[in-house]
């Protein structure tokens, strides 16, 4: 099972995709290398838990699981057994075993996690959203540092509950692109986990970071799911390969979004794009400002004046830290 999560984070981590050489085109009609996949090839991705040979392997799972708990009944075990209990569909079992071992093992962000989705799926949304929270101040980094987004999807389900038209030109990710055929990336962003504003990357990060584990469970049609894949689908069109775009607007479709005149138009401005790509594919490069985290500007140090050397016994000045190891995710 800990295979598979990490899987999971493969499939949406985008800093181990180097070995993906997929070719996308800018809103330009420019190409570039996303580094991840795009167009229909990601849609396949959003959708392959529903293949046969996943759900076999959950079956699996499970017989190897029951008897890795019985011989090492560890947190590692016990969570991956519950995290398969939840992907099998059985969500209360789940509950209790994350419970126990939040008593067993407390503070872990995993259980507070993994107790969020187990209870969220249950309909539990009020009390999955406090998990969710308290997964976030244990750890502000788990599932990639994108649970603010589970945390909106939340506060997205209990106004529903309270408004039936609550999503009605409301966006979950909080995120507004305008009315332009080609638009440009929002000029606001939401706050993430540490209360910052996110980069455009973190929002394409966490779109697909949380539609990738939402999709294993819910099938269309579904209002928030819809509402999600919009706003990817236009994240992607305003700043990341247009081909995404085209094939995220009819999936959104398929959850239930309309297809309004303004769809309708970009889609067929898309098409004019590849089309034009295709016909001067040595142009000049193009750009994904989705792609890549915005790396902070490097500030020199301070040149060391001769007229303030250090004083007697004092030490040189540390050298810089390494950078960190890539975070394997784990469930």
């Amino acid at each position: 099972m800990r295979m598979y999560w990490l899987l999971g984070a493969l499939l949406v981590s985008q800093s181990a995709s180097a070995c993906i050489n997929t070719i996308g085109t800018d809103r330009s009609g420019h190409q570039f290398s996303p580094g991840w996949y795009a167009g229909d090839e990601l849609v396949e991705h959003l959708t392959w838990s529903s293949q046969k040979h996943y759900r076999k392997n959950l079956d699996d799972d499970s017989r190897r699981l029951a008897k890795a708990v019985r011989t090492k009944p560890d947190f590692g075990n016990l969570t991956d057994l519950g995290v398969n209990l939840i992907r099998q569909g059985r969500v209360v079992p789940a509950i209790r075993l994350f419970l126990a071992n939040d008593s067993r093992f407390p503070g872990r962000p995993q259980t507070a996690a993994n107790l969020g989705t187990a209870l969220e799926l249950a309909g539990f949304d009020d009390i999955a959203l406090r998990w969710i929270r308290i997964g976030i101040r244990r750890n502000a980094d788990e599932h990639e540092g994108t649970e603010w987004l589970h945390a909106r999807i939340l506060e997205a389900k209990i106004a529903l509950k309270h408004d039936p038209r609550y999503l009605d030109g409301h966006s979950i990710a909080g995120v507004r692109f305008g009315n332009a055929v080609l638009p440009a990336l929002p000029v606001e962003y939401p706050d993430g986990n540490d209360g910052r504003p996110v980069s455009p990357y973190a929002l394409n990060l966490a779109l697909s970071y949380q539609l990738h584990e939402r999709m294993m469970f819910i099938k269309p049609k579904d209002a928030v799911v819809a509402n999600l894949l919009m706003d990817w689908a236009t994240l992607n069109l305003a700043g990341g390969p247009v081909e995404s775009a085209e094939a995220l607007y009819p999936l959104a479709e398929r959850y239930g979004a309309p297809r309004t005149p303004l769809v309708s138009a970009r889609l067929a401005e898309i098409r004019k794009l590849l089309a034009a790509a295709k016909r001067r594919p040595d142009g000049p490069v193009g750009r994904c400002p989705i792609c890549e985290p915005i790396e902070p500007p490097r500030v020199p140090p301070p040149r060391q004046s001769f007229s303030s050397p250090r004083g007697p016994g004092e030490p040189p000045p540390p050298p810089p830290p390494p950078p960190s190891p890539p975070r394997q995710y784990r469930q």
